[in-house]
């Protein structure tokens, strides 16, 4: 028992000691493109391309009752 509380001891404190943080940033993207694709049998959906200042695309799904006009302009994060 004595041999093993510290190996387990330093276990614990080195797996609490790893960091899992992701930093993100917030950027404007501006919605440039609106396709209709059928992503599942008998499911139709919208795909939403976004484009930042730094002409990076973003795509998204969303249902088709969502209504988004082209142009529109939105806040998302993004990995550092």
């Amino acid at each position: 028992m004595k041999k093993v509380l510290p190996i387990v001891l330093a276990a614990i404190l080195i797996g609490c000691g790893t960091s899992r943080e992701v930093q993100m940033d917030l950027t404007d993207v501006q919605l440039v493109k609106i396709d209709t694709i059928q992503r599942y049998p008998n499911n139709n959906e919208k795909i939403l391309t976004w484009q930042d200042d730094n002409h990076m695309s973003y795509v998204t799904f969303v249902p088709m009752e969502v209504y988004y006009a082209v142009g529109a302009r939105m806040k998302v994060m993004m990995r550092r």
